[in-house]
């Protein structure tokens, strides 16, 4: 064997030790070179539990935050502020028509089927179902009634008279399109129509339409309306609170937000009327026990222990899609904290921004939307927007805007890789650049601001 020969073979077997690879070679040929930068492999995973720093560097506690806020409501606003609630809290009994057009709720309806969707075994929905849920909902006579009624138990909102769900994509959960809300026990409700067999009622609250189980509603008579419109209220400032009636039975848990008339107190307990059904399908009035320590008068003070009470609540909250689970969205999330101060305001995160003169932010750098924040928001009544998301305004940590907001995932991508979801899943106080320390696929929350509400604005 030659010397060029041994050499070959040598540079060969290094060669393939090297790269743990096979090589072939035909005669002494030259080992190329490697020109092209080695690329990272791309994450094995497509969702990750999201290495956010925000959340370790942010004390998840709104005391710090709330210790700094010192503009409370005058007597004079906070009366005015609680008219305007009354108003729109019991629209559906008193307004002469109904709140959402119902024209227009039919050509929703209609328009579902001709989008594709897919179930909850991630294939898509036959087209036979869907046209069994469209002539279930009977549009053509909505509506078919007009009574006024009141919720017994916590009841889902649903776009279609069915549990099952319809995801844009086979691994969309838990985006369930339509699962819309959770209206609160004792709320006051429109029933406006029935499916055609009977097992759903299409009904309006004063910030959500559509099919709810029967079982959660009950008729409201004049007197029982008229009590319930005239009475203190007492607000559940705790998820899920205990209440027990005079006999010991426990009722459906509340969350935060539900009010329930104040007749009386105890050393340890607030006395409240609860409503619950009748064998004929009306509700009535029992008395019933809450903790002192889970609710309060209606409407809060705008004081920093209200405000670090409520938030702190609210910061236990997974993430849930049109509060399903009984959890929260963020839009969930700013209505409840507000509701507590008696601030009213629709459900979803576009008819929220939209529900007073908003301060634009679009176009403005970073640096200028941080400092319109900072100059025009008040904390803890500011609501930030950008497109699909709505965040409440908590106030300053080292001169930066904080939010405490509830959201499911931040998205980014590296490279030719797939776009990965870092899952957060739940409420949580950030700033606006949180996961800026990641490739985000879309820039921060910051550079998609696009306005902000002080709240609360006049009628």
């Amino acid at each position: 064997m030659s010397r060029l020969q041994s050499n070959c073979i040598l540079v060969a077997i290094t060669a393939a030790i090297t790269a743990s690879c096979i090589f072939l070679f035909n005669g002494c040929q030259p080992i190329p070179q490697l020109t092209a930068p080695l690329q990272t492999a791309c994450p094995d995973a497509a969702e990750q539990t999201a290495p956010v720093e925000d959340l370790r560097a942010i004390a998840q506690d709104m005391g710090p935050l709330a210790e700094s806020f010192s503009q409370p409501l005058s007597a004079e606003a906070a009366h005015r502020l609680k008219q305007q609630f009354d108003r729109r809290y019991f629209a559906p009994w008193t307004s002469t028509e109904p709140l959402f057009k119902l024209r227009a709720v039919a050509g929703g309806i209609e328009r579902l089927a001709d989008r594709t969707w897919y179930g909850e075994n991630r294939l898509r929905i036959e087209p036979e179902r869907m046209q069994q849920l469209l002539a279930l909902t009977d549009r053509e006579h909505l509506p078919s009634t007009d009574q006024p009624g009141i919720v017994v138990k916590p009841a889902f909102v649903r776009v279609l008279p069915t549990i099952r769900p319809f995801y844009e994509a086979p691994d969309d959960a838990p985006f369930d399109q339509l699962q819309f809300a959770e209206i609160k026990p004792n709320e006051p409700v429109r029933i406006l129509h029935a499916s055609k067999d009977g097992a759903w009622l299409y009904i309006e609250a004063s910030y959500a339409n559509g099919w709810v189980e029967p079982d959660a509603v009950r008729l409201a008579d004049a007197a029982l309306r008229d009590r319930l419109r005239k009475a203190d209220q007492l607000v559940v400032v705790k998820d899920f609170a205990e209440v027990r009636t005079e006999k010991g039975k426990i009722l459906p848990q509340p969350k935060i937000g539900t009010l329930y008339p104040l007749i009386g107190e105890e050393q340890d307990h607030w006395l409240v009327e609860a409503v619950v059904g009748a064998d004929d399908r009306r509700a009535v009035f029992t008395v019933a026990r809450i903790a002192k320590a889970d609710a309060r008068r209606h409407p809060l003070p705008f004081t920093p222990e209200a405000v670090a009470d409520i938030g702190n609540q609210l910061l236990k909250t997974p993430y849930g899609w049109g509060e399903m689970y009984r959890n929260r969205d963020c839009s969930a999330t700013t209505r409840d904290f507000l509701l507590a101060f008696g601030i009213w305001l629709p459900r979803n995160s576009s008819k929220q921004i939209n529900a007073g003169p908003s301060v634009p932010l679009t176009g403005l750098s970073a640096i200028d939307k941080e400092t319109r924040i900072r100059e025009q928001g008040v904390p803890f009544r500011t609501l930030l927007h950008l497109p699909g998301h709505i965040m409440l305004y908590a106030g300053l940590r080292d001169g930066k805007p904080v939010a405490l907001h509830t959201i499911w995932a931040l998205r980014a991508k590296t490279g030719n890789c797939p776009e990965q979801k870092y899952i957060i899943g739940r409420t949580v106080l950030t700033t606006l650049e949180a996961g800026k320390e990641l490739p985000l696929s879309k820039g921060t929350l910051l550079d998609r601001l696009d306005r902000m509400l002080v709240l609360p604005v006049a009628d």
